[in-house]
């Protein structure tokens, strides 16, 4: 048996989570469980995480980057997006009603799209790697 040993070195990767659950903070979600699980392991391998629960944030309903620019009184997503692209992984998670994502989830979907015609300082897409 091949007994080699990795030796990948992840320290210097940022993983974003976002939880599209229904529950505000802190109440516990089957989500949290799920994201824990991954953060973990990636902690472990040294990626340094962060997890925004996105109701817990005034983030407005819309496909424009900010929404306040068309009508919201409010919107957190230009506050939230540099975490967006500061991330090397980006991780999506929320639960499923009947056999749909969470309202959440849909409109962290939607505030993404906003950006997916932007290029990042390479020239690639906004989103490329992640």
């Amino acid at each position: 048996m091949d007994q080699t040993r990795n030796t990948s070195d992840y320290s210097g990767l940022k993983a974003l989570f976002f939880n599209g659950t229904l529950k505000r903070s802190p109440e516990t979600s089957n989500t949290d469980g799920l994201i824990n699980i991954s953060r973990l392991l990636m902690e472990k391998q040294g990626v340094s995480t962060k997890v925004i629960r996105t109701v817990d944030h005034d983030i407005a309903s819309g496909v424009y980057p900010d929404m306040t620019e068309y009508g919201w009184a409010t919107d957190a997503w230009p506050d939230l997006y540099p975490a967006v692209q500061e991330a090397d992984i980006v991780v999506v998670a929320g639960p499923i009603w009947l056999g749909d994502n969470s309202s959440q989830t849909k409109k962290l979907i939607e505030r993404l799209y906003a950006h997916s015609g932007q290029l990042n300082s390479k020239g690639q897409w906004a989103f490329y790697p992640k």
